[in-house]
């Protein structure tokens, strides 16, 4: 009997302390500020098939476990990945600039509804590669530009986190070694006055399409080539079944960032927001993205049925000239400083 009781007395004990962990750790959790990670997705994990949720994912998952072991973070903080709350990319960086968001990822032609100069940033020719462009980001004209769009506009970059792919031209008719043999040919453009005018410089037919009709205009001659990645020549438009030629030189980047809310990532206490940025300042996925693009790269050159044109010194000048003529209106309606710093930069 008095070892039943005492079992008994022991078990009521476990039981008590078990409800006690739980409980504060239920109350922990309640007490817990939701920080929204929002984009436009499939279910969870669906978007590995691009190339900047593969990068957003590296950063997102150590933030996340920074904040559930970290304890300047630890029962504070609790990340939610929503991708249901806006329907495009656009509307999550507008939720996160009202605050109904706290974080998204963005790139420069999204943030340009918010400050035109970021127009500059994929305009064909104006950036030379991904070190150029984080170069020209240090630059005081262009952290001036930061500050000013997370004061007046809400939202503010943390990290650029990688190039997810430099803009080639693909041709289905080649072989193409200077200007004058892309005469007369259809290019399909990303979108973007700047790339229509280079192209039509270049005495070529820019055509606007969606994406998802790209291959079916291939295969119907109705394009003979186009502008894109390599991650999209080989991923998403199999590109080695439509285009034989690959003209090495780059014509713009896609650089994305993360972005915050502004006022809440400076209302929070300096040790929190630190703990934070530590996480995104560690982690570093361009040069994964910068080996990738150069080993696919070279997978099209080593193919029998594709090739790689590499033009002379003297004709990839003429290809950058043409493309920042085309990028002229673009440049000319920046601050002199930025653009100042960009060409001090290369």
């Amino acid at each position: 009997m008095k070892n039943f009781k005492r079992i008994s007395g022991l078990m009521m004990t476990i039981c008590l302390a078990v409800i006690m962990t739980f409980g504060v750790a239920s109350t922990a959790t309640a007490k817990a500020k939701k920080v929204k990670f929002v984009l436009v997705g499939g279910t969870e994990g669906g978007q590995e098939t691009s190339a900047e949720a593969m990068a957003l994912n590296m950063y997102i998952g150590a933030l996340d476990y920074r904040m559930r072991t970290y304890h300047v973070l630890k029962g504070k903080y609790q990340l939610k990945w929503i991708n249901t709350l806006f329907a495009d990319a656009n509307e999550c960086l507008t939720g996160v600039a009202s605050g109904a968001a706290e974080m998204t990822f963005s790139g420069p032609h999204y943030l340009e509804q918010l400050e035109p100069s970021w127009a500059a940033v994929e305009a064909p020719g104006v950036f030379d590669s991904w070190g150029h462009f984080m170069k020209t980001m240090n630059t005081p004209a262009w952290k001036a530009l930061h500050e000013k769009m997370a004061e007046k506009k809400g939202v503010k970059v943390i990290k650029w986190i990688a190039n997810i792919g430099n803009y080639y031209l693909y041709s289905s008719k080649g072989p193409i070694n200077r200007l004058s043999d892309l005469k007369g040919q259809k290019i399909r453009y990303p979108g973007g006055a700047a790339f229509a005018k280079v192209l039509k410089g270049m005495k070529t037919t820019p055509i606007s399409l969606p994406y998802t009709e790209v291959v079916t205009a291939l295969q119907t001659n109705m394009i003979d080539g186009l502008l894109t990645d390599w991650f999209g020549a080989f991923y998403f438009y199999n590109l080695p079944r439509y285009t034989k030629y690959a003209v090495n030189v780059a014509w713009g980047i896609q650089p994305i960032s993360i972005v915050v809310n502004a006022d809440w990532w400076k209302s929070m206490p300096a040790k929190e927001r630190t703990a934070m940025q530590d996480v995104f300042d560690r982690v570093d996925t361009s040069q994964f993205f910068e080996g990738a693009q150069h080993a696919i790269a070279g997978g099209w050159n080593a193919n029998p049925k594709t090739k790689l044109i590499n033009l002379s010194q003297s004709e990839a000048r003429n290809w950058k000239k043409a493309m920042l003529k085309g990028s002229a209106s673009v440049l000319n309606s920046l601050d002199p400083k930025l653009v100042q710093a960009i060409e001090a930069s290369r």
